[in-house]
């Protein structure tokens, strides 16, 4: 952070520390002050506009104090109110009592795409924040509420239910997906699941639920079994596949 006063210093502070790096003098208060997207800084005070570069680096331990400023504007009497950076260009905007100014500072700028778009290289997690934070900034803030009831209370779902909520795209589970379709008696694929799972006299929801499909099943195939002996007649109906 940079900032300006009528002590006739500019200050650099470290605000992950909360102190003073360096210090500047300025011969008179400065009364606008600027950071570009690279990091040059913008300091106007009296008719006076004066640009730093590498007053700060974010990286280094030791932040180092520049003798002289990288550039300067100024000197004819036009008292500065006002300076500010165009995002993307290098280009200063000065405003003083008599007008305004632009002065180009090469390197001020970031260098961009010429599209619309602010980050061209955000990911999909990037963009769905920004969505959200758009969301949020329509909604008015006595439709957002909390549920009293949510905190304090335990979760007893278990690991296998939550990573079926996480995965939406996942297929429901056919309960006679791995049940194979042959066998009849006591060799059907039905009693030997139920021998194989020791629960042949307990009657469970999936046990039920296994044998409503099976019972649909069996009904469908025979349905399917009478249209191919219509189709085929009553002289090759004997020849019809029985599935």
């Amino acid at each position: 952070m940079v900032s300006t006063g009528q002590d006739l210093k500019m200050a650099v502070w470290d605000i992950r520390m909360f102190k003073e790096v360096n210090n500047y003098f300025t011969r008179q208060p400065g009364s606008s002050v600027a950071i570009s997207d690279t990091g040059l800084t913008a300091v106007g005070w009296g008719t006076q506009t004066s640009i730093w570069r590498d007053l700060f680096k974010k990286h280094a331990l030791d932040q180092e104090k520049i003798q002289s400023p990288y550039m300067s504007w100024g000197g004819e009497g036009k008292k500065i109110e006002r300076v500010r950076w165009c995002p993307y260009e290098d280009i200063l905007g000065i405003s003083h009592d008599t007008g305004f100014n632009t002065v180009i500072v090469p390197g001020a700028g970031e260098a961009n795409f010429d599209m619309h778009l602010a980050n061209p290289y955000e990911n999909t997690k990037q963009r769905q924040e920004a969505e959200v934070k758009t969301l949020l900034t329509k909604l008015q803030p006595e439709m957002i509420s909390l549920n009293p009831d949510y905190i304090g209370t335990l979760d007893l779902k278990s690991a296998e239910e939550r990573a079926a909520e996480k995965d939406l795209d996942r297929k429901p589970v056919d309960p006679l997906h791995n049940i194979k379709n042959k066998g009849r008696g006591k060799n059907s694929s039905l009693r030997k699941y139920l021998r194989k799972k020791g629960s042949k006299n307990i009657i469970d929801e999936r046990r039920v639920r296994i044998e409503e499909l099976r019972k649909a099943q069996i009904l469908k195939q025979k349905d399917r079994l009478k249209a191919n002996e219509q189709e085929l007649g009553p002289a090759l109906a004997r020849f019809a596949k029985k599935v």
